[in-house]
């Protein structure tokens, strides 16, 4: 259980920074030469602590399901919500799967094109995209904790 919460800070903690935090301050900076390459810099590692927590949180999630009780909680009101909540992150890991290794705007420029300075454009809607991940996130997070306190 503490890797798999562990994994979900480190998950959810991280597109909160990366929403709420990084993109505004990158935004307002006055000076518009670097904030690409930050957040291009960010981005790319932050995608590899992502992939690491989800692979974590897909292993302890099996392991704490197999655990739980087996298939007569599956049946009740808290399995309907587990499953809920099992949709939530199937969706979420395709998004992520989509923004990552699709959309990709935290790809190097090409040395062909002229970067322009400041942010990224919004590369077929990626950011949107991070949005919709991190609203999955907050989702699950709240039915985990829903579950954590529904008696079985």
């Amino acid at each position: 259980m503490w890797i798999h919460l562990l994994a979900v800070i480190a998950w959810t903690g991280g597109l909160l920074f990366f929403t709420l935090i990084l993109r505004p301050v990158l935004r307002a900076l006055p000076d518009a030469s670097q904030p690409a390459e930050t957040l291009r810099r960010v981005g790319r590692r932050f995608r590899t602590v992502a992939w690491i927590s989800l692979i974590a949180l897909i292993l302890t999630g099996v392991g704490n399901i197999l655990n739980e009780g087996g298939s007569a909680r599956i049946a009740t009101a808290w399995g309907a919500v587990l499953m809920l909540k099992l949709l939530l992150v199937a969706v979420a890991v395709g998004l992520t799967l989509v923004h990552d290794f699709i959309l990709d705007p935290y790809r190097a420029p090409s040395p062909r094109s002229a970067a322009a300075p400041g942010l990224p454009a919004d590369a077929g809607g990626a950011f949107w995209v991070e949005r919709g991940i991190l609203g999955l996130a907050l989702g699950i997070l709240l039915l985990a904790a829903y579950l954590a306190h529904m008696s079985p």
